[in-house]
This record gives structure tokens, C-alpha cells and sequence, in this order.
């Protein structure tokens, strides 16, 4: 989940990228052509709707015309065959079929006023508002592309990116956060974790015993102090097998104290001495933890 979103978040990061670009560099003219022809043809589109609106116009209002004299017709009609049957020169089947060919005029000018209603009221306003609308909209975005990029939309376009980088950096750092790394190379000592463990912050996950020089504490007297400053170089002869190493004098005690109980030393006890902290060089890893050496000087 977090690598898809880390992956999400950098696609982002480049299409806001990618829009900078396009702002800062403006509009190229082959763009700027498509939208001058398109807000030309938008405008056709518009004038061609009002043109034929007139010619719809007037052939719904004929057609109303012509209905209504179908029912004057059938209205004159069907008083002169009443008459007729009153006075029994037409017969019963006549007078019905001027009566049927008078409701079918009446329902046919509905249904044309009607429909010239539809026209006039909907149809054709509903037409022209939306081409009116886009020759608008074609109009406006010819202008904005003929007139570039605002400094503001530049300035927006730059928030998005520095917003869309700082979304990648969070993640990046999420997902840097499940992979467990060492301080330093050395080998695995303890490891309690297992297979579907929750780890908390500052959780001891494994113990590693790291491949660095190791270092030794020694206790100098003052009159002996001045010798090893820091960078002095001295020998050092492991207590166990007599191995010898080369030390550098690392750091020293600021204060001075006791000698330690656990610090051979052919000085009395209550000699007041310094803590000397120096580096052994030991590329082959061959002292041990808690290993004791002798420290002497070159």
C-alpha cells in the first residue's frame, strides 16, 4: 500500500511538473491557431441556429394556418350536411363523416399549436442558448490562450509542485521507515523479532556486533598527560595470545579522578589520574569484547 502510494504520489508530482513547464514556456501557435478555429467555428455554429430558426418559425406557423382552415372547412362542412339531413336530402352515414372529419381537424390544430408552442417557447431558445453558450466558451479560451499564462497562474502552478514534492518526500520517508537498517556493517547478535511483529518507536530490534575499531580506557597521571594529546600514536600489546595493535589517542577526561579499583597500576590508589580514550586499530577484527591489553608508549 505504501509503495503504491509513494508511486501515486510521484506521478503527480510529475504532471505538476510537466504543467510549470507548459506555463512557464506559454502557448506554442499551433495551439493558439486550433483555439482561434475552433471559437470561429463556435460562432458559425451560433449564427447558422439563428438563421434557421426563422425558416422553422415559419413553417411551424404555416402548418397552424392550414389547420386551422382544414377546420373552418370541415366547421362550414358539417352545418351544411346538418341541414341537408334535416331535411333529409343527406344521409345519416354523410352527416357522420362530417362530424368524424371535423374532430380530426380540430385535434390536427392542436397538435400544431402545440408543436408551434414547443418551438417558439423551448425547442429553439434551448438551441440557441447552448450554441450562444459555446461560441462564448470557445471565445474565452481563444483570448486566454491568445494572451498567455497569468503570473498568478504561474505562481499556483509552482505551489502545486513544491505541495506535490512534499507529498513525495513524506512518503518516500513512510516507506524508508518499514525497511530496519544497521548504524553500521557488523554481525547479527540477538534478534527476537518474528513474522507479523508490530515494531513501536525506539524498539530494540536486533543487536550487531558492529566491525569497528574498538577502544580502550587507560588512566594517566598528570605528569604523564602532556604525552598523550589527542592524534599521539601508541602501542598496544593484547593480554591474550600478545598480539600488538596500533592506538590513537582519541579524547581524555577534562576532570581528573581516582584510579579506578579495577585499574592495575604500580601508582598508589589515591593518585589522582585522567581518563585517556584510545582507538585501536584492529582490521581484522580479532579483539573481543572485555578482551584486556597493555598500552605502552612508541
Amino acid at each position: 500500500m505504501l509503495r503504491a502510494q509513494y508511486a501515486q504520489s510521484r506521478a503527480q508530482a510529475q504532471q505538476a511538473a510537466e504543467r510549470l513547464s507548459e506555463l512557464e514556456h506559454g502557448n506554442i501557435a499551433t495551439d493558439v491557431a486550433k483555439a482561434r478555429e475552433q471559437s470561429a467555428a463556435a460562432s458559425a455554429q451560433y449564427q447558422q441556429a439563428l438563421g434557421q430558426a426563422r425558416p422553422q418559425t415559419a413553417a411551424q406557423r404555416a402548418a397552424v394556418e392550414q389547420a386551422e382552415a382544414a377546420l373552418t372547412l370541415a366547421q362550414k362542412n358539417l352545418d351544411r350536411t346538418k341541414q341537408l339531413a334535416a331535411s333529409g336530402d343527406a344521409s345519416r352515414q354523410e352527416l357522420d363523416q362530417a362530424q368524424s372529419d371535423y374532430r380530426q381537424a380540430d385535434q390536427r390544430l392542436k397538435q400544431e399549436r402545440a408543436s408551434y408552442a414547443n418551438l417558439v417557447r423551448a425547442q429553439l431558445p434551448g438551441q440557441n442558448a447552448s450554441t450562444r453558450a459555446n461560441a462564448l466558451a470557445q471565445a474565452a479560451a481563444y483570448q486566454t490562450m491568445r494572451n498567455g499564462t497569468r503570473v498568478e497562474e504561474i505562481r499556483q502552478a509552482r505551489d502545486a509542485v513544491d505541495a506535490a514534492n512534499a507529498a513525495v518526500a513524506y512518503d518516500r520517508k513512510r516507506l524508508d521507515e518499514t525497511v530496519v537498517t544497521a548504524p553500521a556493517d557488523g554481525v547479527v547478535s540477538s534478534f527476537n523479532l518474528h513474522p507479523g511483529d508490530m515494531i513501536v518507536a525506539n524498539q530494540t530490534a536486533a543487536i550487531v556486533d558492529t566491525f569497528v575499531d574498538p577502544y580502550v580506557y587507560i588512566y594517566a597521571s598528570q605528569r604523564d598527560l602532556g604525552t598523550l594529546s589527542t592524534g599521539t600514536r601508541l602501542r598496544v600489546v593484547s593480554d591474550s595470545g600478545g598480539a600488538t595493535y596500533e592506538g590513537t589517542v582519541e579524547a581524555h577526561d577534562r576532570s581528573a579522578q581516582f584510579t579506578p579499583q579495577n585499574t592495575e597500576t604500580a601508582d598508589e590508589r589515591a593518585q589522582l589520574v585522567y581518563g585517556v580514550k584510545v582507538r585501536i586499530h584492529d582490521p581484522q577484527h580479532q579483539l573481543l569484547d572485555g578482551t584486556t591489553v597493555t598500552v605502552y608508549a612508541k
